[in-house]
């Protein structure tokens, strides 16, 4: 805190510090970035790849990675062409060569050239450098650094090379202790356990945990740390959260906001899938916080099936779903995005697309109305950092079209690391590498097993084996990449006065060894913390299970409305909560978004059909009677009227759903009208009954789908079923569905039998009881009077609960049952106390 420090900065941040000290840069190559020299690698591959060929992107990646080794290992251009055999070398060697003509023909440097560049123009005085220069961490030299490091030393600049530790030093001085662990989550627990048992020891101690696997799950490893650092961390806020610093950050299109951004872009010029859709009406990072309305439109979209959604269309099928203002804000929003993409064929420059996408997402109340944190207001800039790195492909792509610039913006998000800038924390989390250079108090390494130390090696997919051999590059042989990982332990063992190293006995199911890298040392079981455990297990049992016998649900007030018609009484039948929740609160489970029509859709096509076909109140005689060209001609219109809303709206895959649906129909309209005229006399007197009903203070709307009478003049009332066959009565003869029930006690009439027809394309059966016989046993009139009287006394039962506010909670329900209300009901915390 009292002098200066002499700057550190990463290698390639020094590199292009050096190269913007040139004071006359206009004679100098222009730098290309990541995305552009990309750009022109994928131009050159393109030349010599077969067209068509799948995962472009990915050749791309691993043909610039091979290109940044070649030149920093200098090989010759010459010596890649005829060295390579394979044809993936060959296409590689030929696009190289393309590629280093463009970046002469362009006056252009990439970051692979920087080195050689720096080094040329150190060699002829042309930028500033320093007295004195410490190169920390670097376990291998490239030649292209040894060329910087030599033109450096000839300018009189000392060069000075941290040294790493020897064999002797990191056995024999250093304290070492080793130690092994069940799993994975028991070895970082115990890790964070150490670090904190360090600062509480000394608070201003620098302690830092290495984790090989930090760059796959960097997520998984920090909550495993804070576990054992700072029990609890879940309820801290964000000071305890960040009391472990990660040092590797996500990719920037993992963060939410800017996922959203990508996506709205790929809304405008690709269109998105329902349940994409369904993301950014509940994002709060479009529009404001309200999302009331949004939510009604996104429950309005789960109805339709499963299918791309450009904007026009969106706007076009749900703008007058609601008209709430967070709605009607969306809806202005989408038509800002529409702006966006009104010519998908307009060729544009990147500077230009990267203004209108930012002027398009503001537009559109991109990141949302809330006030931005620290880390949100630096994830904001960076996006708009990356607008800027994508406008400056500019000099290798003067225009290119919306689609074009969205998919690439997208993907160097996709490859962009970024971390938000934090404190200093109170534990380092580094990867292997990140640690290179570091020096520390305290070090715990751990994933120190055999299938991570040595790490796999990595060569250089299109170089060949010979090549990468002659010029001795990293992993070119199985004893250079042991060589290069003892360099690294020892680099890291050495990095602090004392160091924990451990390893996991088992992974995924796997039994594990210890690396060949520790065997020199004895591992010490009992040595340092112990593994702390979830601290959410140490919360059971705190405190007593309390039942609130004071707080029971009101009553039925008179003005209130109960939902559900009579599938609340059935629910209050099964378990009185649910028809509490479902009946009383409103609340539903959404429809889960389905490809092509959902069983629920289908089931109302069925029932529209039915009623279609009989709105004409036919009797059993007059069916039999129909023609075979009648029968035709009305079963198409009965199909053509219950398919007509879902046709409005449909895209190509949904006109074909429903062409196989119609003809689906056909034939099941038909066994309907062939199993109906078996059937004991009867005429149809209603279909689709409305009927107000009002018993014991509680007020039900209700809908009979079909009211026939019988022979002998009394009512059968049908209940149509399109899912699994449902019986009316269970094995003991009551009754396991009351909803015919509720219809007889709801009517004013003598009804004479209760049926269930299960309408299926495999078979139509029915299942009841009372009437005439037929396809179930009859019922003698007066028995079934009565029985009919005792039933409904159970449906006044349930109403006269349903009034007195009944939410008992049925515990004998299965596991799948009862799970949607488990939330709600605390029906397994109750079973726990018990």
């Amino acid at each position: 805190d009292a002098w200066l420090t002499p700057p550190i900065r990463s290698w390639n941040d020094w590199l292009n510090r050096q190269f913007s000290a040139v004071e006359n840069s206009a004679v100098f190559p222009t730098r290309l970035g990541p995305l552009a020299s990309s750009i022109l690698m994928e131009r050159s591959l393109r030349r010599y790849l077969p067209d068509g060929l799948p995962g472009i992107g990915g050749i791309v990646r691993q043909a610039g990675q091979s290109w940044q080794r070649i030149r920093e290992w200098q090989v010759p251009l010459a010596d890649l062409e005829s060295s390579a055999r394979s044809q993936d070398e060959i296409a590689f060697a030929k696009a190289a060569l393309d590629y280093s003509r463009q970046l002469e023909a362009g006056r252009w440097v990439d970051n692979a050239g920087m080195s050689g560049l720096i080094a040329e123009l150190i060699s002829g005085n042309r930028i500033p450098v320093p007295k004195k220069l410490v190169l920390a961490g670097f376990d291998r030299l490239s030649p292209a650094t040894n060329g910087v490091v030599a033109a450096l030393e000839k300018a009189g600049v000392t060069v000075v090379v941290a040294a790493s530790a020897d064999e002797t030093s990191a056995s024999n001085d250093l304290k070492l202790s080793v130690r092994s662990f069940d799993n994975l989550e028991s070895e970082l627990r115990t890790a964070g356990a150490w670090a904190r048992a360090q600062l509480e020891t000394d608070p201003r101690a620098k302690i830092a945990i290495v984790s090989p696997v930090l760059e796959n799950n960097a997520s998984q490893v920090t909550r495993l740390i804070r576990e054992g650092l700072v029990p609890g961390w879940q309820y801290g806020g964000v000071t305890f959260a960040a009391a472990a610093n990660v040092s590797y950050g996500r990719k920037l299109a993992e963060y939410p906001a800017i996922a959203i951004a990508l996506l709205l872009l790929r809304w405008v010029h690709q269109g998105v899938s329902s349940r994409e859709l369904s993301l950014l009406l509940r994002s709060r990072c479009v529009g404001g916080e309200l999302t009331d309305g949004r939510s009604r439109i996104e429950l309005a979209m789960r109805r339709h099936s499963d299918r791309t959604w450009s904007v026009e269309e969106f706007r076009r099928v749900f703008r007058d779903v609601d008209e709430s203002p967070d709605s009607l804000a969306f809806m202005d929003s989408a038509a800002e995005l529409a702006k966006l993409g009104l010519d998908q064929r307009e060729q544009a420059a990147p500077s230009g697309w990267a203004e209108r996408i930012d002027a398009a997402l503001t537009a559109a109340h991109w990141p949302g109305d809330a006030v931005l944190d620290s880390s949100e207001f630096q994830l904001v800039n960076r996006w708009r950092e990356l607008l800027n790195e994508f406008a400056a492909i500019e000099m290798v792509m003067p225009r290119l079209g919306l689609s074009d610039a969205c998919q690439r913006l997208s993907a160097l998000a996709s490859e962009t690391l970024y971390q938000p800038e934090s404190g200093r924390g109170l534990v380092q989390v580094l990867g292997s590498l990140e640690a290179a250079g570091l020096e520390f108090d305290r070090l715990w390494i751990s994933g120190l097993d055999g299938s991570q130390w040595p790490p796999p090696s990595r060569p250089a997919l299109f170089l060949s084996n010979a090549l990468q051999r002659r010029y001795g590059m990293p992993d070119a042989t199985p004893g250079d990449t042991l060589e290069f990982s003892r360099r690294v332990f020892k680099r890291l063992t050495s990095a602090a006065d004392a160091c924990e190293l451990s390893w996991s006995m088992n992974r995924d199911d796997l039994e594990l060894t210890a690396s060949s890298l520790v065997d020199a040392f004895s591992t010490d079981q009992t040595a340092g913390s112990e593994d702390p455990g979830w601290y959410a297990t140490t919360l059971t049992g705190f405190a007593e299970f309390d039942v609130l016998t004071d707080d029971a649900a009101p009553p039925v007030a008179a003005d209130e409305h109960i939902r559900g018609g009579a599938y609340t009484i059935q629910r209050h039948f099964v378990e009185p909560f649910a028809a509490f929740v479902h009946g009383r609160l409103g609340v539903r489970i959404p429809e889960p978004i389905a490809p092509g029509l959902s069983p629920s859709v289908r089931g109302n096509i069925i029932h529209n059909a039915l009623h279609n076909l009989l709105a004409g109140k036919p009797t059993q005689s007059e069916i039999i009677a129909w023609t075979a060209e009648n029968l035709e001609q009305r079963i198409g219109s009965a199909i053509d009227a219950a398919l007509s809303e879902h046709g409005l709206n449909a895209d190509k895959v949904m006109r074909r759903i429903i062409a196989i649906e119609r003809t689906r129909l056909r034939q099941l309209l038909y066994d309907f009208v062939e199993a109906e005229a078996a059937r004991p006399e009867f005429a149809v007197i209603d279909v689709e009954k409305s009927i107000d009903y009002a018993s014991f203070g509680i007020r039900l709307g209700l809908r009979i789908d079909r009211i026939d009478k019988m022979a002998n003049g009394r009512l059968l009332l049908i209940d149509y079923k399109t899912g699994l066959p449902k019986s009316l009565l269970g094995q003991s003869g009551e009754p396991t569905d009351l909803q015919l029930i509720v219809y007889a006690d709801a009517l004013n009439a003598e009804i004479g039998g209760l049926a269930l027809i299960n309408v299926d394309s495999r078979v139509i059966t029915y299942k009841g009881a009372g009437g005439e016989g037929g396809p179930w046993k009859a019922t003698d009139d007066d028995e079934w009077d009565a029985t009919l009287a005792a039933w409904q006394s159970q449906v006044h039962v349930a109403l006269q609960e349903i009034s007195a506010g009944d939410v008992r909670i049925n515990l004998l329900q299965s596991v799948s049952e009862a799970r949607p209300l488990n939330i709600l009901s605390r029906k397994e915390e109750q079973k726990r106390a018990d």
